[in-house]
This record gives structure tokens, C-alpha cells and sequence, in this order.
């Protein structure tokens, strides 16, 4: 949105993996997000805010942090508002059921529409009037927003987006979702659910969310050919993403593979290679595990099917998919192979590895692989 030059380096939460000693050196707590700026290291994302803000606030460049005044009387309120609403969704997802006489989920609910009236009372799909763009207060919403939606329908049962319950916080997402800024940033609903448990804990599932549940992580088929780009009822894709269509979307997926193709090839022998001997919290993370040397050839046979299928289209390739996969499936009759397949597409993040339409597209053609080994 400011359009300020950076440098991204990626760093492992404590969850995921060890961090490097550089960054150690110059942040010894560890913690992220961590921002340097002339030198100057800082952490924790408010902060970090209101500094680019300050920083980078020349003329014709978006402010996101108002003034002294009342406008910024009320962005205080509701970044207070804020923490209601995430200490709401933390009692109702990390604790068994939704607690006494459903307690926890009301408590979440009413929570949330006094969010929903605090944006109607703007005049724009904003929180504040004083921009006409996303401010601060936006931004800090967003991200565990979409960790609610996500959470609170895979764990819970609970759909709040497309509910017809909160009519403001609609028109707020759908504001978001016009801007190719926000999409770039923007996680699907699996990747969240995934990587919830090892930052704040295991969510504790009920009944009602099994149907949810099965259509996020893909075993309700919504990892199989062909394909709706319009997204499921229970998580729609952003217009400007499914504008691009299927063709895009399977290009991207391609792109991404190809231009990575022996990292990837070897990433997926990890399936059947051997486990770190340090192990981290979140289940999918095992950095310093070794690939199967052995299943290397075949996996990589395999994944320049799934290339050309992403380019070409699944049908017009399957023929020679599965004369090939004949030939490398292996004495145990391609179950090395499938979990090698699966090893991959269990860990396909986004926005880290592709978009949602893209990596949408992957994980169903690496299953059509699948059901042939």
C-alpha cells in the first residue's frame, strides 16, 4: 500500500525449525516479525506499523496512522476491541467443545458483532473515515480475522463468512480482497488451520465441524478434478482471483514447480527418507530430515507429470502419466511413491509457495498422480 522498497528474509518460527545465528546475533529473543530500518532493529507488528508509517510518509503516500484527534481516540478503542475479539476466539477454539451451555461460542459471537457495528459505523468499508484506504487498525484486524474464519469453521462448525450475519465485516473482507496488495499476503483457509496448533495450540474439534473440516484439508474431495475456481461454499476464492481463471491459476502451479524442480523432487523424497533427529512442534515441519535417495528418480518421473498436466491439461496427459508410472512404481507397487506425493502436497503453503488458485490446482493434480500408484 505505501509501496515501500524492502529486503524479505525468511526466518522459522521456534515451531517450524532453528533460527539462523545472524539473526539471532541481531535480535537475541528471537522474536518475529523483526523489521530493520537504518540499522535499527525492532520487533512485534504495532510497532513495526507505526514506524514505516512514520518513516516512509512523504507526499502522496497512504498514512495509516491518524493523527492526534479524535480519529485516533477511536483507533485506540478498537485496537482494544481487537484484543476482546482474539482473546474471544482463543477460549472458544483451544478449549473442548464451545463451552459451558456454549458459553465461549456466544462469547465469540456477541464479540464479533459489536465488531461488525463498530465498521458500520463508518461511512466507507473502512474502521476509520479519515482514509480511504486500509489503516493500521485494518491491518491488525486482518490477519486474525482470517484465522477465525478459518479456525472457527474447521474446529467449531461456526461459518461466519457468507453467514448473512455480519454485513459489515463482509463489505470489510470484499474491500480487502480488491487490492492485489492484500492478495499477496492473503493464506487459505488450510494453511491457517495448519499452522495454528504449534504457535497457540491444538484446536479442539466438535461434531458440527466435520463436513468443514474434510472440505478444507481435502479429504471431502475438494482436492480432486476437476476443479470449481468459484471456491467452495465454505470458502469462496477473492473475485480478483478467480477472474484470472483456471488456465492462470494451473501456469502459476507450473511456474512454481519448474523453476525449483530439483529442490521440490528432493523435498518430497523426504516422504519415505529419514526423520530429523531434532523434531519441532508443528507436526508437517522437519527441517533437517534426509531424502530417500532411492525414491529420487521416480518422484522426480512423477512431478514433471504433474508439470505437464498443470500446462496441458490433466486429460490429455493421463495416458502417458500412467505408462510411466508403470515402469517406476517399484516392488511395493507405488505406496513409496504415493507417500512421497503425499509428503508434498500436505505441505503446499499460501501465500509462501503460490497463491490459493495455484496451489488449489496443485494439490488436486498431485491426488490424480496419486490414484494412479
Amino acid at each position: 500500500e505505501k509501496r515501500i522498497p524492502y529486503r524479505l528474509d525468511k526466518i522459522n518460527m521456534r515451531s517450524y525449525g532453528d533460527k539462523p545465528r545472524w539473526f539471532l546475533d541481531k535480535v537475541p529473543n528471537g522474536l518475529l516479525p523483526a523489521i530493520e530500518i537504518d540499522g535499527y532493529f525492532m520487533t512485534d507488528s504495532l510497532p513495526i506499523m507505526q514506524a514505516l508509517d512514520q518513516t516512509f510518509s512523504g507526499e502522496g503516500t497512504p498514512r495509516m496512522v491518524p493523527p492526534p484527534g479524535p480519529e485516533r481516540d477511536r483507533a485506540s478503542k478498537l485496537l482494544g476491541l481487537e484484543r476482546e475479539l482474539f482473546g474471544a476466539w482463543c477460549s472458544l477454539t483451544f478449549q473442548p467443545g464451545k463451552g459451558l451451555m456454549d458459553r465461549n461460542e456466544r462469547a465469540f459471537m456477541a464479540t464479533l458483532r459489536r465488531v461488525d457495528e463498530a465498521l458500520g459505523e463508518s461511512t466507507g468499508p473502512w474502521f476509520l473515515d479519515s482514509a480511504d484506504h486500509p489503516t493500521l487498525v485494518d491491518l491488525q484486524y486482518v490477519s486474525h480475522v482470517e484465522r477465525m474464519l478459518a479456525s472457527a469453521l474447521y474446529w467449531k462448525g461456526i461459518q461466519i463468512r457468507g453467514s448473512g450475519r455480519f454485513s459489515n465485516l463482509e463489505a470489510w473482507l470484499a474491500a480487502f480482497e480488491e487490492r492485489p496488495a492484500y492478495l499477496a499476503t492473503k493464506s487459505d483457509y488450510y494453511t491457517h488451520v495448519m499452522d495454528i496448533p504449534p504457535q497457540y495450540g491444538p484446536g479442539f474439534s466438535v461434531d458440527e465441524a466435520r463436513e468443514a473440516a474434510a472440505a478444507i484439508d481435502g479429504r471431502g474431495g475438494s482436492w480432486s478434478l476437476p476443479l470449481d475456481l468459484q471456491g467452495s461454499a465454505f470458502e469462496p476464492l477473492a473475485p480478483l482471483q478467480a477472474a484470472l481463471g483456471d488456465a492462470a491459476a494451473r501456469h502459476e502451479a507450473a511456474f512454481e514447480l519448474v523453476a525449483n524442480h530439483a529442490a521440490v523432487v528432493r523435498f518430497a523424497a523426504r516422504g519415505t527418507g529419514a526423520p530429523g533427529r531434532k523434531r519441532f512442534q508443528a507436526p508437517l515441519a522437519d527441517p533437517y530430515a534426509t531424502p530417500n535417495e532411492q525414491a529420487v528418480a521416480a518422484v522426480d518421473v512423477c512431478l514433471r507429470h504433474v508439470a505437464a498436466a498443470l500446462i496441458s491439461g490433466a486429460e490429455e496427459t493421463a495416458a502417458a502419466a500412467e505408462a510411466d508410472l508403470a515402469a517406476v512404481k517399484g516392488a511395493d507397487g507405488g505406496r513409496a511413491l504415493s507417500a512421497c506425493l503425499i509428503y508434498l502436497r500436505d505441505r503446499i503453503g499460501v501465500p509462501r509457495d503460490m497463491s490459493q488458485p495455484a496451489a488449489m490446482n496443485l494439490r488436486a493434480h498431485l491426488n490424480a498422480l496419486i490414484a494412479l500408484c
